[in-house]
């Protein structure tokens, strides 16, 4: 298998490529593509086969869940029906942007979701109709790839489509907060830094885990 490289600076197929990438994801493929931060690896998230897939390209443990992006903020009730006010500061302010949000379910378990300023991953996501499940594009551990030249070595022959608009915008992975109903934890800082957070939260009026 080798990987079909779809270049997206020509205006004139760049809707075509999209909807390549999106038969692709439609069918059970993974598809690599850009983001705002890194470039990404996905397949449709209400595809198990494929979920398992990824995993297995990623090399990653399936207690590390993947992130679903969502194509605008409003698609994260299709997930949630409770919004703590955290969050809801977070999306406001943040929304659509390189953060990561993991919230509780009503079974206890998490979601983590994450709504990108990047038209590439929007168009994906429109076209497919689907939140895409994804995580970034490396093996796990490894550094993430910052540009389609890096997938293509990489992934070329493990993944079915590569959406290439060259070197992603920020070159560092986004940044995940988990949020509780009045706590917040963030797991990984990325694009968007502790301080920045913390003024949109008013650490004053919140308790941080550890």
């Amino acid at each position: 298998m080798t990987a079909k490289i779809l270049n997206l600076k020509n205006p004139d197929t760049y809707r075509e490529s999209i909807k390549i990438a999106a038969d692709a994801l439609l069918s059970g493929k993974i598809v690599a593509f850009p983001t705002e931060t890194v470039y990404g690896l996905g397949v449709c998230a209400d595809n198990d086969i494929a979920i398992d897939n990824l995993y297995n390209v990623k090399r990653r443990h399936r207690d590390k869940k993947l992130s679903i992006m969502i194509s605008k903020p409003e698609d994260i009730t299709k997930y949630v029906k409770h919004i703590p006010p955290i969050a809801e500061k977070l999306i406001r302010t943040f929304w659509p942007g390189p953060l990561t949000i993991i919230l509780e379910l009503e079974d206890n378990s998490t979601v983590g979701l994450r709504n990108p300023d990047n038209r590439v991953i929007r168009d994906l996501i429109n076209a497919v109709e689907i939140p895409i499940a994804s995580t970034s594009v490396n093996i796990s551990g490894g550094s993430p790839a910052i540009d389609a030249q890096q997938v293509i070595v990489n992934f070329s022959d493990k993944i079915d489509v590569i959406l290439d608009d060259g070197p992603a915008e920020a070159g560092n992975p986004s940044t995940i907060v988990k949020v509780w109903d009045d706590t917040f934890n963030i797991i990984r800082y990325g694009v968007i830094g502790k301080e920045r957070i913390n003024r949109c939260l008013n650490e004053d009026c919140f308790s941080i885990r550890s």
